[in-house]
C-alpha cells in the first residue's frame, strides 16, 4: 500500500506561528485499525519513509501508518500546546494504519512528529507538524 505525501498547513510550511487559546481535551482518544487515511490529511513520512502520520481536521483524526516492512511507527503529539503524549508505539502491520480519534475544538490545533522504530531503537524521525483543527 502506498500513501501519498501531503503538504502541511501554510503557517508551518512558511515558518509562521499559529496561536490559539483553547483547553486541551481531558478525554482519552479512541483508536481503531484502519486501511488508509482520508484525502484531506496533513502530515508526511519519517525521513526514511518507514512511518507515516497525518492529521485530518474533519473529525480530528490522527492517522499513524506502518510503511516499512521491518519496523513500526511511533507518534508523539500535543494538543493546543499541552503536554506531549510521549512516544506512542503502534503495530498495525506493514501497509496498515491506526486511526486515533481525538477531541479538539475547532479553534484548537495539534503538533506531532512521526518516527520509525525497530523494537525500542529509533531508526528515523520527521519534522514537526502543526495543524489547525478547523482545516
Amino acid at each position: 500500500m502506498q500513501f501519498r505525501r501531503i503538504a502541511t498547513v501554510g503557517a508551518v510550511a512558511t515558518g509562521g506561528v499559529l496561536t490559539f487559546v483553547a483547553p486541551a481535551s481531558a478525554a482519552a482518544p479512541s483508536m481503531q485499525a484502519a486501511a488508509s487515511p482520508p484525502s484531506a490529511c496533513y502530515g508526511d513520512y519519517s525521513y526514511d519513509g518507514g512511518a507515516f502520520a497525518c492529521f485530518a481536521p474533519y473529525g480530528e483524526h490522527l492517522w499513524v501508518c506502518d510503511t516499512g516492512s521491518n519496523h513500526h511507527p511511533v507518534v508523539n503529539y500535543a494538543i493546543n500546546g499541552g503536554s506531549w503524549s510521549g512516544n506512542k508505539h503502534y503495530y498495525p502491520g506493514y501497509g496498515n494504519c491506526v486511526d486515533i480519534d481525538l477531541d479538539i475544538a475547532e479553534t484548537g490545533y495539534i503538533r506531532f512528529t512521526v518516527a520509525n522504530y525497530e523494537g525500542s531503537t529509533f531508526v528515523s524521525g520527521s519534522r514537526l507538524f502543526e495543524v489547525s483543527a478547523d482545516g
